[in-house]
């Protein structure tokens, strides 16, 4: 079984999605209550990630317990007292569990493409932290784009602005650390403390 981590505090996991979705499916005790619905799914790469974050979930809670999902799409859990977010990349599927409202979490595959569209989720100011000689500029928009995403998630609001509704505040690059976050959306403008942590195939965020 692919379980590639785990966190205790906050409850996190991550899979590493290596096994075809049939393999998955046969994971489960009660396969009959997954199957109708995996089966409506209409890719194999989608089914496998369904799968993979509800098998994460039964090694985390120690049962097999149903995702549901609200109107605007976050997922939620019943007869447990955890809050869930889920994300998924290529190859990994990750889950956060806590007992406050609203976590976010946030996973994504190493490659180009954050950088390539930084101007499209990072204002000017943040866009200075991305400017050579840094040495790190793809990990480094990745991080940026992985913390945003996981804000939004915790903020529960619909028509958000990356770039005029968030604001990272400069940080020291590392494999892991913690980004300051502000958003500007609500009345409430909450400052959101996000953790980051960087492997050789992914990057992931996550809030608590």
């Amino acid at each position: 079984m692919p379980l590639y981590y785990i966190r205790q505090s906050p409850v996190i996991g991550i899979w590493k999605m290596v096994e075809p979705w049939q393999e998955l499916l046969e994971m489960f005790q009660n396969k009959t209550l997954y199957a109708d619905d995996v089966l409506k799914i209409q890719s194999d790469k989608r089914k496998c990630e369904w799968l993979a974050i509800r098998l994460l979930l039964k090694r985390l809670v120690g049962a097999e317990v149903l995702v549901d999902y609200k109107s605007n799409g976050a997922p939620f859990l019943t007869g447990t007292p955890y809050h869930i977010s889920i994300s998924h990349t290529k190859g990994y599927a990750a889950l956060i569990l806590s007992k406050h409202p609203n976590p976010g979490i946030d996973i994504e595959y190493r490659s180009l493409r954050a950088l390539k569209l930084c101007s499209r989720f990072l204002s000017e100011k943040e866009l200075e932290q991305l400017e050579p000689p840094n040495s790190h500029l793809e990990t480094l928009a990745t991080i940026c784009w992985c913390a945003k995403e996981t804000a939004f998630k915790a903020l529960q609001e619909s028509n958000v602005d990356f770039i005029q509704d968030f604001h990272i505040a400069p940080f020291t690059f590392s494999d892991k650390g913690v980004i300051r976050l502000k958003e500007t959306k609500t009345a409430a403008k909450k400052t959101y403390s996000i953790h980051y942590l960087v492997k050789d195939e992914f990057v992931m965020t996550w809030l608590a």
